[in-house]
């Protein structure tokens, strides 16, 4: 762990007070870790891995793969540029929510990301979920 510190900091230009200072960790830690008297605790590697999300955690754990996510640029420290395929939104596969039914009601999202379902069921609405993608959720229940 003390070389693939090191290797880390020299990559990312680092010296150890400035990744302590942006880990909130006291210098002493990275110090002690680079001396080779102590190793990095879970608590640390946690640190490390919210702060630099490009790392690749296989590396820093296993020692297995590159230093870097390949879905992550190195330079800018943000998601790499891919090109997606155009998707009709009510196809897009979500786990839970998958599609599987040509019968299931067509939705249409207007430009600022709203849908609007057209019901085919006769059936009164009990209760309806709105799920949003920073994984929170509204749920409303009709006066009856």
């Amino acid at each position: 762990m003390q070389q693939k510190l090191r290797d880390f900091m020299t990559s990312e230009g680092l010296k150890s007070g400035q990744l302590a200072e942006m880990l909130g960790i006291n210098p002493a830690g990275i110090s002690h870790i680079l001396a080779g008297r102590n190793k990095p605790g879970f608590d640390l590697l946690q640190k490390i891995l919210r702060r630099f999300p490009k790392i690749n955690p296989d590396w820093l754990l296993l020692d297995q793969g590159p230093m870097y996510r390949s879905d992550y640029d190195a330079t800018n420290n943000t998601p790499a540029k891919t090109q997606e395929k155009q998707i009709d939104p009510i196809e897009k596969q979500n786990g839970l929510f998958d599609v599987t039914s040509k019968d299931e009601p067509k939705a249409a999202v207007n430009p600022n990301g709203i849908a609007s379902v057209s019901p085919t069921h006769a059936g009164r609405i009990a209760r309806v979920v709105i799920f949003y993608d920073d994984h929170t959720f509204e749920s409303f229940t009709p006066n009856k």
